[in-house]
């Protein structure tokens, strides 16, 4: 299941990828090479249509990240705090205290 998973988002990543760069934008930057193909979708065919293909792929991508990340996490079986080594630190040592003098002159009282 996650083999599968984990191909099936690969093919959508690419998929999403290829669709994107295909999408003219209003600047046409790299979308412009493939106008001519898109002349099957007719005059506003294009931009509904490669809309939500782009859409559908995305939301088709967050889901199988999503599956991935739970799938994962039911594998391993715990997560990484728990397989984490304990690290014990030692409890600071008592510095000495200093000793109080007593020949330090007292202010004289009034």
């Amino acid at each position: 299941m996650f083999t599968v998973l984990v191909i099936v988002h690969v093919i959508v990543s690419i998929f999403l990828i290829a669709i994107v760069l295909v999408n003219v934008g209003k600047g046409s930057e790299v979308g412009a090479v493939f106008t001519g193909s898109q002349a099957i979708f007719g005059g506003a065919g294009p931009g509904t249509f490669l809309n939500k293909v782009t859409t559908a792929l995305a939301v088709l991508f967050f889901a199988t990240s999503l599956a991935l990340t739970y799938f994962s996490a039911k594998r391993s079986g715990a997560s990484l705090m728990e397989k984490a080594p304990k690290i014990e630190i030692p409890a600071p040592e008592t510095a000495p205290q200093p000793e109080k003098k007593t020949d330090i002159p007292t202010p004289p009282q009034k």
